[in-house]
């Protein structure tokens, strides 16, 4: 179900974008965002580019000894922080949805409570947007 809510918000968000201005609103686009983002963790795919931004922290940050998972809860500290910053403004800035996107994917990487907390945030947000997509479905 995770690969149907990718595919269906997915193509909101490019509707958003491309043919429906009137409703591109700061907290829609972050709403299907956050949607796409979480759907696209939950999936094999979402693992496997988790698997090589974990390798490109290592190969960037290995000269100083930290491992990745320590580079991405910091990093989820900073993007959380950056995205609560950003969307004060009430736009839906490209930084911040790059920000907001990423994060589920740092929440696979990262180890610690933030992890925890993290993974199951974007499993309930997952979880949410597939019950309301079958909702939708079945009628």
């Amino acid at each position: 179900m995770a690969w149907l809510l990718l595919i269906f918000t997915g193509v909101i968000l490019i509707l958003l974008h491309k043919q429906w201005p009137k409703w591109k609103k700061w907290y829609v686009v972050t709403f299907v965002t956050a949607l796409v983002a979480c759907s696209l963790a939950s999936t094999s795919l979402g693992g496997w580019l988790a698997g090589l931004l974990a390798q490109l922290l290592g190969a960037l940050f290995g000269w100083t000894g930290a491992r990745p998972a320590l580079v991405a809860a910091l990093l989820v500290v900073i993007g959380i922080l950056a995205v609560a910053y950003g969307l004060r403004d009430k736009k839906a800035n490209t930084w911040e949805m790059c920000c907001l996107f990423m994060l589920p994917l740092l929440f696979i990487i990262s180890s610690g409570p933030i992890a925890a907390g993290g993974g199951t945030f974007a499993d309930a947000v997952t979880n949410f947007g597939s019950q309301g997509l079958g909702y939708l479905i079945s009628g």
